[in-house]
This record gives structure tokens, C-alpha cells and sequence, in this order.
């Protein structure tokens, strides 16, 4: 489908290349601040074909250019040719796209209804959820919405840690230091504490590490008593995570976690020394990967006989494959793990899966003031401890801007609020950069943020009830573009469309939230300078709250893609 902004550009570029008579490839800008156009078309790229400056090409152009039904006029600026929308016929083509789309404003059918796997939050068991954990589960989930959203048929699955050599570390810390009781109140916790202890305990007695070893053999080969307390450990972790996941309102369609795969490994290794592609090296098995640029080579199986995570992905990926037959393959997961899925992606092209393409969406870590956060140091800020803080600051500012509500109102407000601002303090930033971990940035409830957002849609809904809800659909007014503020609001809302497909398509999720923003301080100005209620005429007065209706729909469509709700009231 072409939306209307999509269509003005296609006519600008085209009308141009028609009066240029050159088959050049030409690209569109935004003019700065102040220049009175909508588009800028650059004539640098013109200048060698018709041998002339690009401030002569421009001004041969404006004159020589025939506009198509979407455009207004064109002029030269330097070696720009600027182009003006035919705003009467630009607003009422983005309003009609907003009435005939509905809740599926924005939405594409790029995907075709291909299948995309997305492999997102994974956190491991038998630990509790850190701050650290949430870049990868919101990002995944809004990408979730964002591919679903632009006609592709997203399956998410949580790849949970809940198999490696970890495992042997805390068989041997339960067995060694186990507090019965605390274990009895606060199973994970006392796992947690048993985790660290052993790293400190086997700072000073490195063996400790290799009776680790031992336990972890006896859970792979199968020894009843540590395949209990395995089983255990993760009965109680998966209880404690979907706590998280309900307040944070993520939903998967799989965990599978790595304990999954445990029985498709050998396969994997059969086939990859079948195929020549693994080798011996020290009596471990090795995939060397000089030949596609990676030193490093990938370790199927140690020489002691242990396979490691990387077998195990390949597992992965191979039933992914041929179980869900993905046109892609997305892994968020942090920006240190790199070498990890460039090993993996050309092991697995090897092995002759390269039909798929397969992308590491990488993110920076959330760190510490005092530096990177460490489990195993017991230097962490746990998700749970956020999240409710989060709800109690939303709380308080509900009880001062709306002590009216009922109680229940108030709980349900706070939740929607506390979370939608821990979300957007992440999915508004781009997701490669580190973060340092603030609380009070991270629960902002003004500014740049997500209860910004929701007070920008509640202020909308609060016209749109004035006029009892009804969202007039006559023909637009013209007379609604006449201002400053009308047509920065129609504009902004021609966008969004163009700004969902660059998001799924560079999988920045930030795109949209940094859009939102800009929609919001478009929408205050439009509400402070622009009569709705109280227009001039019915006419303008009914155009007025198609735009009011149009911002509300798509702050909440934009929102909803990054699994942040919107109160009625705030």
C-alpha cells in the first residue's frame, strides 16, 4: 500500500527526473527550519549529466517541473529545488488514509507473511531478573509488534538459560552451603546468593571450580539427584520470571529453552563432521572459520567431551529452521556476545542453511555508575525492585493530578504509567548505545518520556469527549491547514507510516519512540494556538477534531507497537 506521504514524494521525484530529462538517481531532504517547503530535492547529483551548476539546474527546474495532484509548487533555494504540498488535497489523502486504516494506520505488507523468529529476553535460571535483562525483552517485544505490524508472522521464543556449566556451579554451592530456610522463603534469592558465593569461595580455591565440572557431567549424563535439583531450580525460576513478564505485559509463543535441545546436539555434530566442516583439534571438535574472515574458530565439543552454548544455538537455530521455516532469524542479544552469532551465522551457512537471513540485533549493556553490573559479584539492580519503584512513583503523581479517581482507578493508572515510563526511558534511546543505570532517568515522568506520551493522548481523548466522541468524517476543510500548527499536526501525521517501515527495517525500535515525541510537542502546540471546540465555523470545527481524533489514534498505535499502554485519564 502507498500512503500519501509516501505518494507526494513519489511525484516530487519523479516530476523532477521528467523536466531533468537525465536518469540520475536522486534523493529527497527535509528542508531546515524556516525555509518555506515540505521536500528538497538536491541537483548536486544532476550537475555532470547536464553539465551546469546545481544552482542553474535547480532554477531551470523549478520552472520546467509539472506537478503532480499532491504538490503545490516548486522553487529553487542554492542547489535545492524545494517543493511545496498541495495542502487542501496532502491533508485530506493523510486523513483519509487515517479513516480507512483505522488501528492499522502505519502498517505495510513488507513481510508478505513470511515468518520471522525472534529469539529475545533468555534470561538464565536459577537467577533473579536484573535491570540488565530488560533491554533485550522490551526491545524483542516491540520488534515482535513492529514485524507483525508490517505483514510478517512473528514467533517469539524464550531461549531461557537453563542448561550449561552454570549448573554444575550451584549442584555444588546447594550441596555445600545451602541455607534450608532461606531456600524454603525465597527460592531464586537463595540461588542468587548461593551463585556468588561460589565465586568468591573459588576466587581463593580455583579446584572448586573443577568439582563444578563434576556436577555439571553428572547433569548431562543423566545422575538422578542432580537432574532433581535441576528440575527444581528451574520450577521456581520460571515462576518467578512470568511475574516479570505479566507487569511488564510480554507474552511469547514458545520457551524453549536450551534443556530443549539437549537431545538434538549429537545430531548436530554428526552432521558437521559429516559434512567436513568440524574438525579435531586437541581432542576437542572445532569449526575453523578463517576462510570467511573469523580467527577465532567455533567449539563444537571440549576435549573433556562437555558441548557448550554454541552447540547448543546451533541446535537452535537448525530445529528453527525446520520447524518454522523463517524467512529470518532475529537475536536480541547484547553487543558483547558479537563473535558469538558471527561464528554461529557462518557455521551454520556451512552446514547449508543460508537460505535464511540471520540478524544479531545487538544493544549496549545497562550499566552500573561504578561500572558493568556482575551477577556473579552480586553488583546488580534487580528488574522486580525497578519495576515497583516505578509503580509507586506513578502512584504518587496519579494521587496529586487526580485524587478523584477510585482507588482500583488509581492502581490501574500507576501500573500503566510506572511501566510505560520504564519502557520508553529504554525503546526511546538507540539501542547500540551503553546506559548507565539512573533512577531517576529511567523513571522520568516528564519531558521526554512516555507519561508525556500518554498525557498528549489523554488530553486529545479529553476534546474528542467534549464533543461526545463522535469523529466526524466529511470532507476535510481546507480552511484546517491554514495555520502554522494545523499543517505541522497533518504532516507529522503523514509521517508515521514511513517512520514504522524504517523501524522494522533497521530494527530501531527508537525510531518510532523519538517520532512520538515529536508528535506530542507538534500536538501541544496545535492544542495551545488552534480552537477546536470553539472553531469559526462547523465546517473548520469538525476538521479540527478529525486531526485532534487522528493524533490520539496514532499516539496510541505508536505506543501499543512499543508495549506501552495509554490511560483514558491520568
Amino acid at each position: 500500500m502507498i500512503y500519501t506521504y509516501e505518494a507526494a514524494k513519489r511525484e516530487a521525484l519523479e516530476a523532477t527526473r521528467r523536466a531533468a530529462g537525465a536518469e540520475v538517481s536522486l534523493s529527497l531532504a527535509i528542508p531546515p527550519a524556516g525555509v518555506a517547503a515540505d521536500l528538497a530535492i538536491p541537483c548536486f547529483p544532476l550537475a555532470a549529466a547536464l553539465r551546469a551548476a546545481p544552482q542553474e539546474i535547480a532554477t531551470r527546474l523549478a520552472g520546467a517541473v509539472k506537478l503532480g495532484p499532491l504538490l503545490e509548487s516548486a522553487h529553487a533555494s542554492g542547489g535545492y529545488l524545494n517543493v511545496t504540498f498541495a495542502r487542501s488535497a496532502f491533508a485530506a489523502g493523510v486523513m483519509g488514509d487515517l479513516r480507512r486504516l483505522g488501528d492499522r494506520y502505519g502498517s505495510n505488507d513488507a513481510g508478505g507473511g513470511r515468518t520471522v523468529v525472534i529469539d529475545f529476553s533468555a534470561p538464565n535460571v536459577a537467577r533473579q531478573m536484573s535491570v540488565g535483562h530488560l533491554r533485550s525483552t522490551i526491545i524483542g517485544a516491540a520488534l515482535y509488534e513492529l514485524h507483525k505490524f508490517a505483514d510478517y508472522r512473528p514467533i517469539g521464543d524464550n531461549h531461557l538459560g537453563d542448561w550449561g556449566t552454570q549448573f554444575g556451579t550451584l549442584l555444588y554451592a546447594y550441596h555445600t552451603w545451602l541455607d534450608r530456610a532461606g531456600y524454603e522463603r525465597d527460592p531464586v534469592g537463595e540461588l542468587l546468593r548461593l551463585y556468588v558465593k561460589f565465586d568468591a569461595e573459588a576466587r581463593r580455591d580455583p579446584s572448586l571450580r573443577d568439582q563444578a565440572r563434576q556436577w555439571h557431567l553428572r547433569l548431562e549424563r543423566g545422575d538422578p539427584d542432580a537432574r532433581r535439583l535441576w528440575q527444581e531450580f528451574v520450577r521456581h525460576s520460571l515462576a518467578a520470571f512470568q511475574q516479570i513478564y505479566d507487569l511488564l505485559e510480554v507474552r511469547f509463543d514458545y520457551t524453549l529453552g536450551e534443556s530443549f535441545y539437549e537431545d538434538k546436539m549429537g545430531e548436530v555434530i554428526d552432521t558437521a563432521l559429516r559434512a567436513g566442516v568440524a574438525v579435531e583439534d586437541q581432542g576437542a571438535l572445532i569449526v575453523r572459520l578463517d576462510d570467511v574472515g573469523i580467527k577465532t574458530p567455533l567449539i563444537l565439543r571440549r576435549s573433556d567431551g562437555a558441548t557448550l552454548y554454541h552447540t547448543r544455538d546451533l541446535a537452535t537455530a537448525i530445529y528453527r529452521i525446520r520447524t518454522f521455516h523463517p524467512a529470518k532469524i532475529l537475536y536480541v542479544v547484547g553487543s558483547d556476545q558479537r563473535l558469538h552469532f558471527q561464528q554461529l551465522f557462518a557455521t551454520l551457512r556451512k552446514l547449508g542453511f543460508g537460505d535464511v537471513d540471520y540478524v544479531h540485533v545487538d544493544f549496549g549493556l545497562i550499566q552500573l555508575p561504578e561500572g558493568r553490573m556482575s551477577t556473579r559479584r552480586g553488583r546488580v539492580v534487580f528488574l522486580e525492585d525497578v519495576l515497583d519503584e516505578a509503580i509507586t512513583r506513578a502512584r504518587r503523581l496519579v494521587e496529586e493530578k487526580n485524587p478523584e479517581l477510585s482507588e482500583p482507578e488509581k492502581d490501574e493508572v500507576a501500573g500503566i504509567v510506572g511501566i510505560g515510563a520504564i519502557k520508553y526511558a529504554d525503546l526511546s534511546q538507540n539501542r547500540v548505545k551503553n546506559i548507565v543505570f539512573d533512577w531517576e532517568r529511567m523513571l522520568a515522568l516528564d519531558g521526554d518520556s512516555a507519561p508525556y506520551l500518554q498525557y498528549t493522548y489523554v488530553r486529545a481523548r479529553g476534546i474528542l469527549r467534549k464533543a461526545g466522541d463522535h469523529i466526524p468524517e466529511d470532507p476535510f476543510d481546507p480552511g484546517a491547514t491554514a495555520t502554522i500548527p494545523e499543517w505541522a499536526l497533518i504532516t507529522s501525521l503523514g509521517k508515521f507510516p514511513e517512520v514504522v517501515q524504517e523501524a522494522v527495517q533497521a530494527y530501531h525500535p527508537h525510531l518510532v519512540a523519538n517520532y512520538l515525541f515529536r508528535l506530542a510537542q507538534v500536538f501541544h502546540g496545535f492544542y495551545h494556538d488552534v480552537p477546536v471546540l470553539q472553531a469559526d465555523t462547523e465546517a473548520l470545527r469538525r476538521s479540527r477534531l478529525q486531526l485532534v481524533a487522528g493524533a490520539a489514534a496514532v499516539m496510541r498505535i505508536g505506543l501499543g507497537l512499543l508495549g506501552v499502554r495509554v490511560p483514558e485519564r491520568m
